[in-house]
């Protein structure tokens, strides 16, 4: 066997058992995200977010990384919010599957998400 013919061998036989070493351990964090999936378009069409549409997509995408996460009441925090944003874009009068409802969507879902910062002013007791 000369040395070029060596080298393909051994490289092909490394990527093969890094590809199965690979696929063994990615089996059950795949499975767990299958299964957060699933959770996550429930949840959305319990809440009315009609499937094969953008908005349902988006739900599912971030309502799916909170189920992954643990964290079922921020899933579902999420597939309310989606509800809420594609009504305040349906009553803004933005056309449905357009890139505009999209990108409303996706803005009100952030307002509605993102954690806003409340300063509260305590006097201070008298004495």
């Amino acid at each position: 066997m000369t040395r070029p013919q060596l080298l393909v061998i051994a490289t092909a036989g490394l990527l093969g058992s890094l590809a199965v070493a690979t696929t063994t351990f990615h089996q059950p964090a795949h499975a767990q995200v299958i299964q957060a999936r699933v959770f996550a378009e429930r949840a959305c069409l319990d809440y009315g977010i009609a499937p094969s549409t953008a908005a349902h997509e988006s739900c599912v995408a971030r309502a799916a990384r909170a189920f992954d996460r643990g964290e079922p009441d921020i899933a579902y925090m999420q597939a309310r919010a989606t509800r809420d944003a594609r009504e305040a874009c349906l009553i803004y009068g933005v056309p449905p599957e357009t890139p505009g409802y999209q990108q409303c969507v996706a803005t009100q879902v952030e307002r509605r998400t993102t954690p806003t910062m409340l300063i509260r002013y305590v006097p201070r007791p008298i004495e």
